[in-house]
């Protein structure tokens, strides 16, 4: 039997080493593995968000992470960890840009994976676990549109593994916010450049729009994976 202490180490590695955490069809598909940016499953999203929108968004700041990860991770090799401190030293602000660029790819490869070009609804494993902890669909997908006008960054529908609990979880920046160990199911891009091109100033708008093209399958397909 798994003891309280096996469990907790289990879930504290779970967003690291779970399948249902692929960002992909296969993780090994991912930014942080390949060193290269996903492609974009779409050009457009007709009815939310154009190629004008899509494009600098995909190229300049999430392949713009990728950049980011390999200069710091270049420049990590090379670091003198005998003059850090946690007042200013380089290795301080390498180690915490990494996170921030880590962070970065992954958020942009589930909220990119996350689309649909059409109107899908909720699978089985979705709609069961969300109706448990929200009571309806409708008013999770409310709770989590209040998060995302809310948020600065992000905003993402996480499952934390030690009390099995969904959260929508306001995240502010890449590296500050995100749930201790919880592992992002739905996630949307919150900062300007994701919406300001098709939606100028109506971040309202954006983030109303979005649940209607939200890809359910793959969604599902993470749901699936917590059970």
């Amino acid at each position: 039997m798994t003891t309280r202490r096996e469990f907790l180490a289990l879930s504290a590695a779970a967003p690291f080493v779970r399948p249902d955490f692929s960002v992909a069809q296969d993780a090994g598909d991912s930014g942080l593995v390949t060193g290269k940016p996903m492609p974009l499953k779409y050009e457009e999203i007709k009815g939310f968000l154009s190629k004008d929108q899509l494009a600098p968004h995909h190229g300049a700041r999430y392949s713009g992470a990728i950049k980011s990860l390999t200069q710091i991770e270049s420049e990590l090799e090379g670091a003198d960890r005998s003059k850090s401190n946690a007042n200013y030293s380089p290795i301080r602000e390498l180690k915490r840009e990494q996170i921030h660029a880590m962070n970065s790819i992954l958020l942009h490869e589930l909220y990119f994976s996350g689309l649909s070009a059409k109107g899908e609804k909720p699978g089985e494993a979705a709609r069961e676990m969300i109706e448990k902890r929200f009571a309806t669909v409708d008013k999770g997908i409310e709770d989590f549109k209040a998060a995302a006008i809310a948020a600065r960054g992000w905003a993402i529908l996480s499952y934390h593994p030690v009390n099995r609990t969904l959260y929508n979880i306001v995240t502010d920046v890449h590296d500050v916010g995100p749930l201790v160990s919880g592992i992002p199911l739905v996630v949307i891009d919150c900062y300007e450049h994701a919406f300001y091109v098709d939606y100028k100033n109506k971040k309202a708008d954006y983030v109303g729009t979005y649940p209607q093209f939200i890809d359910w399958s793959a969604v599902d397909a993470r749901f699936r994976g917590l059970r």
